[in-house]
């Protein structure tokens, strides 16, 4: 994979190369995100984007 210049090309690469996965719904920080992510992460999976955390205005992103 490429290196990319800012983290907005490098979230479009991932996606082109089907390596995101945009989470879409509002997610809890403390509990969901974190099984969430660990069953991803222990399945090899794609880099997660949280895009609604609850009490946040900012989207999460997490790669391993």
């Amino acid at each position: 994979m490429a290196v990319s210049a800012d983290l907005r090309a490098w979230i479009s690469l991932l996606e082109r190369e089907g390596e995101l996965v945009r989470v879409g719904v509002e997610v809890d920080p403390e509990l969901e995100i974190t099984e969430i992510t660990d069953r991803t992460v222990k399945a090899g999976g794609p880099a997660l984007l949280f895009e609604k955390v609850k009490g946040s205005d900012h989207p999460l992103l997490i790669n391993q």
